[in-house]
């Protein structure tokens, strides 16, 4: 103190300004530079500025990202990950180039001081620029510029590049010929060819999930720009905030990928926008000729919500009002919205040639129906829904099965070996008989002569196929209690497996769990469409048999 008081006498003829000056001078803390493998210190190093991080936002974080430091203060102090910007946080002079200065110069001149260094002040916007880090890049050696690696065609080749003719157009590097291929053997040339085949499909691949990205949001877009105009609110939920993900599209509609659900979108889409909401079935013609308007309403929903909404009603088993909350449409909107686009389906689904020819069928016969059983032509079985009790006598009595003392209804669904959907009967009830379902279905009459078809134990309908020239294969039955042969317990298991394309079409139905559980009883009426329109859908989920 003794020092500091007589400092003090001899500058307080200077003013309190030098004052402050000498206090500074006397009771500074030595600086550490902030940044990382950087030892510089006021106390021991000479020939330095010390200059503090700014305040501005923009700046701090320039700063902060060139001496790679992050703020950290959900750490103790004493861990060395705590970091904090305070007024006493520098950066030695060491790092910032000359014309970062105002003084234009960084390193020491002999005829300067210490201190004259130590005082000099950046220029507005200037940053820290040189560390250790980028030191040793500028130290590295740049690779040079390619060389000339010579002509990979052969001498033969390449004096006839300049022709035209045929020969040296078509094959230019024929194997046959016996000659090698410059630098490159044929070897070399087609594994090269293979890697370009694959490169080029994956570029493919995503173009096109580019491609329909593209059209989602170009959708999303004038969705938006409408609802600005008429000043409604967006649903909470829809398909654009899921298009970058195929695992939720998958969980929400059952498409493999969202090129699969534009594909679909895309093939409905110009009957959809001709379509009319469906109102009600008390709507009658004469009130819409009273208020002069069409029958139904145009829905807030753009066309692809709509078709999205429908699919997670279809594919996930929401209740109405559950999508109604999602959405941000009254739960009578989700009603109508199912039923008109499932009627829509229904009607475009139905216009395409379900039933293929037997020479269709041959051609994407799979290897194990090849030699087996090459005259197969359709794979049948009966899917059964389970439906809430019905309130009429005559219905529970029709719908009650004793084999599940349960109420259903039946479906005879026919797949081709390859397991493409190719037959969806009419829904029956629970009551009747695998017989009798398949001869209401009109399967005999669009079969040929020299068919077979494949079914299961509980298909008797030996005769009724004997008539049309066509041959039932199905496991032997046991007969006279007696134990079954060797030769037929085998034939039963190469059944059971070969089998599996119905199977596997099965569970992909089922999976649409809107037809889970107990159907609702206003479902059941509408069953028809939901089970045809399921069983199509399942098409786009990619190939049953390789």
């Amino acid at each position: 103190f003794s020092v500091f008081f007589s400092s003090f006498k001899e500058k307080a003829k200077h003013g309190f300004q030098s004052f402050l000056a000498t206090l500074r001078a006397v009771i500074r803390m030595p600086h550490h530079c902030c940044v990382p493998n950087c030892e510089h210190n006021s106390e021991f190093t000479e020939g330095l500025s010390w200059h503090g991080i700014p305040g501005d936002p923009s700046t701090k974080k320039l700063w902060l990202t060139r001496i790679r430091r992050d703020e950290n203060t959900n750490v103790c102090r004493s861990d060395p990950a705590y970091f904090k910007v305070s007024a006493a946080t520098k950066v030695c002079s060491d790092h910032f180039l000359p014309e970062d200065f105002c003084d234009g110069s960084r390193k020491r001149k002999a005829s300067e001081k210490s201190s004259d260094l130590r005082h000099r002040t950046l220029k507005r916007g200037a940053a820290p620029s040189v560390f250790a880090w980028t030191k040793e890049s500028r130290g590295r050696t740049r690779r040079g510029a390619p060389t000339d690696r010579g002509d990979p065609l052969p001498p033969t080749a390449r004096q006839n590049r300049g022709h035209t003719g045929s020969e040296q157009e078509s094959e230019p590097f024929s194997a046959a010929s016996g000659t090698d291929s410059g630098p490159y053997s044929s070897g070399e040339s087609v594994e090269c060819q293979h890697r370009g085949s694959d490169y080029r499909e994956n570029m493919e691949r995503e173009l096109e999930r580019l491609n329909a990205k593209k059209e989602l949001l170009s959708t999303k877009l004038e969705a938006e720009l409408l609802n600005l105009q008429e000043g409604w609110n967006p649903p909470l939920f829809s398909v654009a905030g899921i298009v970058d993900n195929d695992k939720l599209i998958s969980l929400y509609t059952g498409f493999s990928s969202a090129p699969e659900f534009m594909a679909c979108f895309t093939f409905l889409k110009p009957s959809a926008e001709c379509m009319r909401i469906w109102e009600g079935a008390y709507t009658t013609p004469a009130t819409h000729e009273q208020h002069g308007a069409r029958p139904g309403s145009k829905s807030k929903l753009s066309l692809i919500d709509q078709f999205f909404l429908v699919m997670v009603r279809l594919r996930c088993g929401h209740h109405e009002l559950d999508l109604a909350c999602r959405f941000n449409v009254p739960r009578s909107t989700v009603s109508r919205l199912v039923f008109t686009w499932t009627n829509l389906m229904y009607r475009e689904f139905k216009k395409q040639p379900v039933w293929l020819s037997r020479h269709a069928v041959d051609e994407l016969l799979p290897a194990s129906f090849r030699q087996s059983y090459p005259s197969t032509r359709i794979i049948i079985d009966c899917a059964e829904f389970f439906i809430k009790k019905p309130t009429s006598l005559s219905r529970k009595a029709a719908t009650w099965s004793p084999y599940n003392s349960d109420h259903k209804v039946k479906v005879l669904i026919g797949v081709a070996p390859h397991g493409h959907v190719t037959l969806v009967s009419d829904v029956y009830t629970g009551s009747i008989s695998d017989k009798a379902i398949t001869a209401a279905s009109g399967l005999v009459n669009l079969l040929d002569r020299g068919d077979s078809v494949m079914a299961d134990k509980g298909f008797d309908i030996q005769d009724m196929l004997a008539s049309g020239g066509v041959q039932l294969i199905s496991p032997p039955f046991k007969q006279d209690e007696r134990q079954m042969q060797p030769e037929e317990l085998v034939s039963t298991k190469k059944l059971d497996a070969i089998r599996v394309p119905v199977e596997r079409r099965m569970q992909r139905i089922k999976a649409f769990r809107i037809l889970n559980g107990e159907i609702e009883s206003a479902l059941v009426g509408r069953l028809q469409v939901l089970v045809f329109v399921c069983s199509m859908l399942t098409h786009f989920q990619g190939a049953l048999v390789a």
